[in-house]
């Protein structure tokens, strides 16, 4: 856990990189909608609402976690 200052330190970090790949998911659907690819524009919507969802998830777990340590 030596990346980490804490727990919350880590939920955050979590979130953050969930926020990344839901954004960049999130580009690639409006990319496969503008070109017409229904099936994509489906497969990488549903996989950017699952990055978002984790992130809200790991936001939650950042405050309940907030104060404590590795120790």
């Amino acid at each position: 856990m030596a990346h980490y200052e804490n727990q919350s330190d880590m939920f955050k970090q979590r979130a953050e990189n969930c926020k990344k790949n839901g954004d960049r998911l999130y580009a690639q659907a409006m990319e496969a909608k503008e070109r017409g690819d229904k099936e994509k524009y489906n497969q990488y919507m549903a996989q950017a609402q699952t990055q978002y969802k984790m992130q809200k998830e790991n936001e939650a777990k950042a405050k309940e976690h907030a104060g404590k340590t590795w120790k």
